[in-house]
């Protein structure tokens, strides 16, 4: 297979995670095709991921998430935000390939928020919920989600600096910041070092057994992890 001319199949992307250790069940697989199926249905009315991209749907959207769990170790039973979910990428993803973990899949977009809950619904995911709001402004406005979460997600294309700012109200004192990002970051982390102390960070190069393309085009899993002190 040409990795640069020919799009990922689901099959082949399951194949991926078993070469890089991932496994996933045949029910938790079933539950991602058809989620997969549920939003290239819905993304014909409301735009949850680029309507140029949709036959890249497992290339580019649906095997990088699984790649945090291929690069990260997320403990069990701890409850995650997914910030800025768009269509529900990575937390329904981590949702259904993860059932121990509790998922809040935020977003400002009433819209987004509202499809992504029908698609949670069909699903029949009940360790996931979706909140409609600003993290920024429901951190520090609302008592039930000020610091509660240890581990924060986001595939937003926004600085480094603009996602710490705007995630710092939600998270713990001690918490992960997992993020997504492509391309020459160097600027982004000059910035961050700038304006906040009291992190580490450990940056992975998306190389994966079986699949150079996301190496090959700089794709990187940014993990800032913050401390109480």
């Amino acid at each position: 297979m040409s990795e640069n001319k020919n799009t990922l199949k689901p099959c082949e992307v399951r194949r991926i995670c078993l070469e890089n250790d991932l496994e996933i069940s045949d029910t938790q697989w079933q539950l991602l095709e058809k989620w997969a199926t549920l939003l290239l249905d819905v993304n014909q009315n409301v735009n949850l991921i680029s309507r140029k991209e949709t036959d890249l749907l497992w290339e580019k959207q649906i095997l990088p998430c699984l790649s945090l769990l291929i690069f990260r170790k997320i403990p069990a039973g701890v409850d995650v935000c997914d910030f800025g979910t768009g269509g529900g990428l990575p937390g329904v993803i981590l949702a259904i390939v993860r059932p121990d973990l509790r998922l809040t899949l935020l977003d400002s977009r009433q819209k987004k928020v509202a499809v992504v809950q029908q698609m949670i619904d069909t699903l029949k995911l009940s360790n996931v919920q979706t909140v409609h709001g600003r993290g920024e402004e429901l951190g520090k406005q609302r008592p039930p989600w000020r610091q509660r979460f240890p581990f924060v997600t986001a595939r937003a294309v926004a600085p480094l600096i603009d996602l710490v700012r705007w995630t710092s109200a939600l998270r713990k004192p001690e918490s992960v910041l997992h993020v997504f990002k492509g391309g020459e970051i160097r600027d982004e982390f000059k910035a961050l070092t700038k304006m906040v102390s009291g992190f580490k960070v450990k940056k992975s190069l998306m190389v994966l057994k079986g699949y150079s393309q996301f190496a090959e085009n700089q794709k990187y899993i940014i993990s800032l992890e913050f401390s109480s002190g």
